[in-house]
């Protein structure tokens, strides 16, 4: 049986290679798709007006085939995807708007993590290279998914130019907002991101009125059980603590309290042994 002398050096220099090619490939289909797009006749008919203002008014949106239709205004000439969003791969656009891109994959609309080279890791089951998950494992505070959402749901309303869908958007965005400043962030990343991959399906059949309703069943799950605590609750019990009428006056055992009765109302006893006939500072063992 012949050896296989192929090192996991060459291994993964060639899995670099093939998803340098994937990419370049992507980007030309983006750009001959934008191409065909850019030429497509305007409809001028009453019929078509009365249809586009219905669609507005509409978070449905026809669903796409293959990479989809550049859907903007019939008065303007369609802009390019890639020229409004420069800083965006090609691939990580079209995986936007066919809706294959994953709540994991926010990473990469992160602009502190887009320009970092892909991770791989060796998987010893299968002795193969597989693209590393870590950057999706590192959403450790709000600001790790809010800045990278408001892009993606700007590459997806520029596509679809639909008012009703924009506005389900961020309503999003503000029920998101409202819920990292009451719960933990640990829980509120569990129900985006189920969330999130739920309306990738209903998106590819043209419904986006979903981003707009917050869903009970999963809030209860996930989320109402992990309620920040109260700061002001927490520094009015510390309050209460600290002034424990209970507690023998601290002057007096420095000596420094001689007043009877004492002006904090605390007793004057020994805070060593408790008595009220000397001080700390007159205590013997």
């Amino acid at each position: 049986m012949p050896i296989d002398s192929t090192s996991p050096a060459d291994e993964l220099g060639a899995l670099r290679e093939s998803q340098n090619q994937l990419s370049t490939r992507m980007e030309q289909l983006l750009l001959q798709f934008e191409s065909l797009t850019a030429h497509r006749p305007s409809p001028t008919t009453p019929a078509a007006a009365t249809a586009a203002a219905a669609q507005q008014a509409s978070t449905f949106v026809p669903p796409i085939a293959g990479v989809g239709a550049n859907g903007a205004s019939t008065f303007t000439p369609p802009l390019s995807l890639r020229s409004r969003f420069p800083d965006v791969k090609a691939a990580v656009i079209v995986a936007i708007i066919t809706h294959e891109f994953k709540a994991a994959d926010l990473h990469k609309l992160d602009p502190m993590n887009r320009d970092k080279e892909t991770a791989y890791t060796f998987n010893g089951s299968t002795n193969q290279f597989e693209v590393s998950h870590r950057a999706a494992r590192e959403y450790k505070n709000p600001f790790s998914i809010l800045i990278p959402l408001t892009t993606y749901f700007k590459v997806l309303a520029f596509h679809v130019n639909n008012n009703a869908a924009t506005d389900a958007f961020w309503d999003y965005s503000a029920h998101l907002l409202k819920l990292v400043a009451e719960y933990e962030w640990h829980a509120v990343y569990a129900y985006h991101s189920i969330f999130f991959n739920r309306r990738r399906a209903e998106m590819a059949a043209g419904d986006y009125s979903r981003w707009g309703q917050s869903e009970n069943g999963l809030l209860a799950e996930h989320v109402y059980g992990h309620r920040k605590p109260n700061p002001s609750k927490q520094a009015k019990n510390t309050a209460t603590t600290r002034s424990n009428p209970a507690e023998a006056c601290r002057k007096f055992n420095d000596g420094k309290c001689l007043n009877m009765p004492c002006p904090w109302g605390r007793p004057h006893t020994c805070s060593s042994c408790g008595k009220s006939d000397h001080s700390k500072l007159q205590h013997k063992d």
